[in-house]
């Protein structure tokens, strides 16, 4: 078996295709041990952070705080954890709603579909964009033109994994 040829294939790849992988077989690999619970409550809260992070400067205790935070560090602190918060109270509030018992196929189902949710808004969220820009392949397929397909058909992945 000639490895070289592999090697040399996975060295071209982008860093970003290998990102999204990694976090799709993470996802899959919880969803197959511990079921869906936790990639759906994911698949919720970026679009949620989303719009939340929009409206953060309208807020009366946290925009003063805004107005001082400069940094990009502090603004992808500030989207990263309230992802973190969200993705936390979605998966107490889902509890066993969203739970269950996944086969191979549920599992890697769910793992794509919230890869996908994620990538569509990591590009939509400016402080996540900072974070890590992904190139233009990525912004290519997840961007614009397709995201809303992309996310109804993750979203209806994710329903059909569920029921």
């Amino acid at each position: 078996m000639d490895l070289s040829s592999f090697s040399s294939l996975a060295a071209h790849w982008p860093v970003d295709w290998i990102i999204i992988g990694a976090f799709t077989a993470l996802v899959a690999f919880d969803a197959f041990r511990n079921g869906s619970r936790r990639g759906i409550a994911i698949s919720l809260a970026f679009p949620v952070t989303f719009i939340a992070y929009g409206y953060l400067d309208q807020t009366a205790i946290i925009a003063p705080i805004l107005k001082t935070v400069s940094f990009p560090l502090e603004q992808n602190a500030i989207a990263i954890g309230m992802l973190v918060i969200l993705f936390l109270l979605f998966s107490r509030m889902g509890g066993s709603f969203f739970g269950g018992s996944s086969g191979s196929i549920q599992a890697l189902i769910t793992g794509i579909a919230a890869a996908i949710v994620a990538a569509v808004f990591w590009l939509q969220l400016a402080p996540l964009e900072a974070l890590w820009h992904f190139g233009p392949s990525v912004a290519q397929v997840f961007g614009v033109s397709w995201r809303l397909w992309w996310l109804f058909g993750s979203y209806l992945a994710l329903a059909f994994v569920r029921g």
